[in-house]
């Protein structure tokens, strides 16, 4: 069911990309090409995590066409849309057994915890305590989580191979870095590492990321 979802913008944004440009001419060009648009988000918890849920270790196309046959059936938005669905139905869309469970577990979960404000009050640590103990949820759908659902604006997520591939692009001469490179790289970023990473993103796909 596809609804028109206004969207929220960071007010650090601006301040993001002007100090990121003054100190890497790297990240300088990338934000000169794709300072068309900026990351929102639609401060929907559930939204966001049941996407990071589909979007795990398959491609961005994958995903996003699995994504599409959910949302033309069902309101994503509502935390509590899955509950009464079998899981047996939910696989004929596209998921996994695993993944099925997943949203099911986290339909579960949120019913009565999809507040934004209460997510959004929380500090970076508290929301992995409480997300890590759900079924499929793990480091990398939480950073998903905090960078494109809350926004917090310094989270750099290694467990990303299309960020490593974004970095290794622009900064190693096309190898791709281990994580301790491009963890140490993304050091010189701080305190906008959300920025870098939706930038370098863009630069191996132009379509704007959103989880």
């Amino acid at each position: 069911m596809i609804k028109n979802i206004k969207k929220s913008y960071p007010r650090w944004w601006a301040e993001a990309c002007k100090d990121l440009s003054d100190k890497d001419e790297v990240m300088k060009k990338l934000i000169a090409v794709y300072s068309d648009r900026k990351i929102s988000t639609i401060k929907n918890p559930f939204y966001s995590l049941s996407r990071c849920i589909v979007g795990q270790q398959i491609s961005v196309q994958a995903a996003d066409a699995v994504w599409a046959r959910l949302v033309s059936y069902f309101d994503v938005h509502d935390a509590g849309c899955f509950i009464k669905i079998k899981e047996s139905y939910l696989k004929s869309f596209g998921l996994s057994e695993r993944k099925a469970s997943y949203l099911k577990n986290l339909s579960n979960y949120l019913v009565d915890n999809n507040s934004f404000n209460l997510w959004n009050n929380l500090k970076d640590e508290e929301i992995k305590s409480r997300l890590l103990k759900l079924r499929g949820i793990g480091p990398w759908s939480i950073k998903m989580f905090l960078i494109f659902s809350l926004n917090r604006n310094d989270v750099f997520s290694s467990e990303d191979l299309g960020l490593i591939k974004a970095i290794g692009k622009n900064y190693f001469n096309g190898k791709i870095p281990n994580k301790k490179q491009a963890e140490d790289l993304a050091l010189q970023w701080k305190p906008w590492r959300t920025a870098a990473c939706w930038f370098l993103w863009r630069s191996i796909d132009p379509n704007v990321v959103t989880y």
